[in-house]
């Protein structure tokens, strides 16, 4: 037979038997329907929210959610994630072709009946071939050509199964396909057969979370993610004159480990600049390192940054031939912040400064 999309209904049929929509699909490039995605979104745990308590975002983790589910995050909107969304069509089209698997346009966002903190937004649900029921949530992924050997295991990586298995417990559905557009020209996928064990953990460790962290507030355990890092930066609307009062054996504490630790990556970075060096001496003039069996140890080629103050210092000649007068639009920051010091402060990092002296 003859695979395709679907119009976004059918009647008689039953699309989740476990959820119901409470949002119609709209158009994500529009304002005011990403503002109610948003809203909506917030009022519960989706799958890529999983994906990110559960340390599968390489770098957003519990504070990323915990601040977007108190309506204190950023909509970052980011060109992956806009290509992402572009790219669903076509990797849900040549799934569908290569796999015989009639899909369907979901029909909005879905809330499991039982548990409305459980939100789902599928990107496509499969049709079994001969009955047209609803079998379960098709996720498509864009991913870079570096991650093409994850998609070749024997079953799908574990933030996309994981994010298929959580639609599977939303939605009440049997099966799923977690299916990917690797390096823009190779397309690979997996079924995520329903595994009953790991969705109750997942259901019941999500719901733990949700009421601790959400329903009654508090705030996760720090960790060492640079998006929790990026979150505390922009958190607060800092008063420079304030004062937090830290116990003395609390900071001391803080203190020397930070000390310490910081010891421990010098030395490390030291040790391995020593590896590393090794290295080079072993290679020498040579681009190339290899064994006797003639497998590649590592390179040492002139792939690097370019030296510019060296290419001055030996070509000065070629450097004024190809030197270039250009006029390029330059914020003035400094004049910036003496009209506008507020605007100019709200969009500030903040920097942790620790002093030397012991306290």
């Amino acid at each position: 037979m003859t695979a395709t999309i679907t119009e976004p209904t059918i009647p008689g049929v039953d699309l989740a038997p476990e959820a119901h929509v409470v949002l119609p699909t709209g158009d994500m490039w529009d304002k005011e329907f990403r503002a109610l995605w948003l809203a909506e979104r917030q009022k519960g745990l989706g799958g890529s929210d999983l994906a990110k308590l559960l340390g599968f975002v390489t770098n957003q983790g519990p504070w990323s959610v915990w601040v977007d589910k108190h309506g204190r995050g950023k909509d970052y909107d980011t060109e992956a994630l806009e290509f992402g969304r572009e790219m669903e069509e076509p990797i849900a089209r040549v799934f569908s072709r290569r796999t015989g698997i009639p899909l369907l346009n979901p029909p909005g966002m879905y809330v499991n009946t039982e548990r409305p903190w459980m939100v789902g937004n599928v990107d496509r649900l499969a049709l079994d071939r001969d009955t047209g029921e609803v079998i379960g949530p098709v996720e498509c992924k864009n991913r870079h050509e570096f991650l093409l050997k994850d998609w070749e295991q024997g079953e799908a990586p574990d933030g996309p199964a994981i994010q298929t298995m959580w639609y599977e417990a939303v939605g009440g559905w049997r099966t799923g396909y977690a299916a990917a557009c690797v390096g823009g020209n190779k397309l690979r996928w997996h079924e995520v057969p329903r595994r009953e064990d790991l969705i109750q953990h997942l259901v019941e460790w999500a719901g733990d979370w949700w009421q601790r962290h959400v329903v009654e507030g508090e705030e996760p355990p720090p960790d060492g993610l640079p998006g929790t890092k990026d979150v505390l930066a922009h958190l607060w609307d800092v008063d420079s004159k304030g004062v937090a009062e830290v116990a003395v054996e609390q900071a001391r504490n803080l203190r020397h480990r930070r000390k310490a630790l910081k010891a421990a990556v010098k030395r490390a970075e030291h040790r391995l600049d020593e590896i590393d060096n090794t290295m080079r001496l072993l290679t020498r003039e040579k681009a190339v390192a290899q064994t006797p069996g003639k497998k590649v140890a590592w390179t040492w080629k002139q792939t690097g940054q370019l030296d510019e103050a060296e290419l001055r210092r030996k070509y000065p000649a070629l450097v004024e031939e190809f030197t270039e007068t250009r006029t390029v639009r330059v914020l003035n920051v400094d004049a910036f912040k003496a009209a506008h010091e507020a605007e100019y402060t709200a969009c500030r990092a903040r920097r942790l400064y620790v002093p030397a002296k012991e306290i």
